[in-house]
């Protein structure tokens, strides 16, 4: 049964500060709303509007954005300029409040639904949490390709993201080259945001290395890998889906309970590479590359199946079918 008359009104903030990941991942929301026939609006402050899309409504003022808040059927919040209070103040505006969260960081809020890929326990503030892999939001293409046939997967993939902020991309390459890491296997990831990508698209044809450079469709490449070195956030759900074994860098805080819990499930490690002082990373680099060679000659079927016993793909699904199985809250 479709839901035609259901108006859903998503504020998720995109720029060079905040990043693309909180559209990124509303925009997979989004469109399973659509396909239940919801109305789909995104709401973009008037600061933001270089990185919005056709169809958005851009707002100069909180008045403007309370106004469509208080308006729609289901409110949808995934940004991190809303702290405790600010949420409280949507809550009032509509109680069919759904937030994204990543950390449980911001102390205890009201909310109707919470959405957390982490088993974070919330406070009976939030109505219905919603927590776990399992509500993962990942585009269609990972579940599409996540049942490929990982005996053709001969490919270590490297990436660090958009934007590869410490510039990781170009040591971690040379350190495996220079190790006698095999050419031919690997795989390079550059995204579009990185600043050096021409010096890494250079030294990847000099050798012989396979560079890609500003890819769509991630789960084709994620779908020849045997193995990977990546930075952690997002692409942690989308390399578990994937069942890819993951040797996570971490380069940012927030990024320490995903890698806390899955490393925990066995089918990834990790290196914090937060506090390592700009003159300290080579050393660094070289001994995650030791210890990555190495697992790379190890069977890794187990953690394989264990990789993908944690995100199969369809949480955009399970929350949306969580959120129209609750009797909305008419004031």
């Amino acid at each position: 049964m479709g839901y035609s008359r259901l108006n859903v009104v998503i504020r998720a903030d995109a720029s060079v500060h905040i990043g693309m990941g909180h559209r990124v991942r509303s925009e997979v929301l989004a469109e399973a709303f659509s396909e239940q026939g919801a109305e789909v609006c995104f709401v973009v402050h008037a600061s933001c509007a270089d990185f919005s899309k056709e169809g958005d409504f851009v707002f100069g003022s909180e008045s403007e954005w309370h106004e469509l808040a208080h308006q729609a059927d289901i409110l949808v919040l995934d940004h991190y300029g809303y702290d405790a209070a600010a949420i409280n103040a949507l809550f009032q505006l509509n109680p069919n409040l759904l937030v994204l969260d990543d950390n449980n960081n911001r102390g205890d809020f009201n909310c109707r639904w919470l959405l957390n890929p982490l088993s974070l326990r919330y406070s009976e503030t939030v109505q219905f949490p919603l927590t776990g892999g399992q509500y993962a939001l990942l585009r269609p293409q990972f579940s599409k390709y996540r049942a490929v046939n990982p005996i053709g997967r001969q490919k270590l993939l490297l990436t660090f993201g958009g934007t590869d902020p410490l510039e990781l991309t170009l040591p971690f390459i040379k350190s495996l080259f220079e190790k006698g890491f095999p050419t031919e296997f690997l795989l390079i990831m550059v995204g579009s945001g990185v600043q050096n990508a021409k010096e890494i698209q250079d030294y990847c044809r000099q050798h012989h290395m396979e560079c890609q450079i500003g890819v769509n469709q991630v789960s084709e490449l994620m779908a020849r890998s045997r193995y990977a070195i990546s930075a952690a956030g997002g692409t942690l759900f989308e390399l578990a889906c994937m069942g890819v074994p993951t040797h996570f860098i971490q380069v940012a805080d927030n990024q320490k309970n995903a890698l806390d819990e899955h490393t925990l499930l066995g089918w990834c490690s990790a290196t914090n590479f937060v506090d390592c002082l700009p003159n300290e990373r080579q050393v660094l680099i070289d001994q995650v590359v030791d210890n990555v060679i190495r697992t790379w000659q190890s069977d890794l079927a187990e953690c394989i199946q264990l990789a993908e016993r944690c995100i199969d793909g369809q949480g955009a699904q399970r929350v949306v079918e969580a959120v129209l199985a609750s009797r909305l809250i008419k004031e």
